[in-house]
């Protein structure tokens, strides 16, 4: 079984059998499908893009993505937030109980740490959901990736029970990432942070980089094999043949860092699945 962990809403808000056909043509089982960006994300009036539309209100973003979820069981809802949002707090709430699974965060304004996302953070944690966080370069419409170095997740690591994953292998910070998830093994062996990391795949890394990167995550030495996951960064419209194109690419990263068929498992699903709590 493939899960695909990183999917965003694309133009197309509404749900059809597109998605199911494309899913099987690039036999993916599920995806997590993340909510429309938050309004921190528009475009200054007057500007146009292919990619930025306007952002929804952000209980119409919750339910368009709670139907696409109802659509299909192979849709897993992520609540995309804004932490630095007055009512962000009630977002998290109101998220929790319309049954999102988790929820996505890109710092493009805010680091990571700063004190007003760390509550968030923290209220996320008791809910028992996961977050998936964008790291490394950031293609977006104002620059932003210094919000998304690696070492700016630091402080989450302190955060009492939060499930997290860090996108892209934090390209091009990767040697960055893998230390600071080493700096969480050291943590954890000594009882000090019961937070848990998670390293997300999703291209990123282009493919002159890709053997490289997945030879240093799984032959650095420390315990990865049951916290990296896989993803395409499709969206909801998904290109089967782009995901297609993106197995083929791990599939020789994989190879060409003799993972074993066993860790291959837990890379494509089960993973995916405790990130989830399931």
């Amino acid at each position: 079984m493939i899960i695909d962990c990183h999917v965003h809403t694309g133009q197309d808000l509404s749900p059809s059998n597109k998605i199911i056909d494309q899913l099987d043509a690039a036999g993916i089982e599920k995806i997590i499908l993340f909510s429309k960006y938050p309004a921190s994300f528009n475009l200054p009036e007057g500007k146009k893009s292919d990619q930025w539309s306007r952002a929804l209100p952000p209980e119409e973003s919750l339910k368009v993505v709670m139907d696409w979820a109802a659509f299909s069981s192979r849709i897993i809802p992520f609540y995309w937030i804004d932490p630095t949002e007055e009512d962000a707090l009630r977002q998290v709430d109101r998220a929790v109980s319309a049954g999102i699974a988790g929820f996505k965060v890109i710092c493009n304004h805010f680091y990571p740490g700063d004190p007003r996302p760390m509550q968030v953070w923290e209220h996320i944690a008791k809910t028992g959901k996961p977050i998936l966080f964008h790291s490394g370069i950031l293609y977006s419409p104002a620059p932003a990736s210094q919000y998304n170095r690696p070492v700016g997740f630091e402080p989450l690591l302190t955060v009492p029970n939060l499930r997290f994953a860090m996108a892209h292998v934090s390209w091009p910070w990767c040697d960055e990432m893998l230390a600071v998830y080493g700096f969480w093994c050291s943590l954890k062996r000594r009882g000090l942070s019961s937070a848990e990391l998670f390293i997300d795949t999703t291209p990123g890394t282009p493919k002159i980089y890709r053997n490289e990167v997945f030879y240093k995550i799984y032959k650095i030495g420390y315990d990865v094999e049951d916290n990296i996951v896989f993803g395409t960064d499709c969206s909801s419209e998904y290109n089967s043949e782009g995901a297609k194109r993106i197995l083929a690419m791990d599939k020789d990263a994989l190879d060409f860092a003799e993972v074993s068929s066993d860790q291959r498992e837990k890379y494509y699903s089960k993973n995916i699945l405790r990130f989830l709590g399931k």
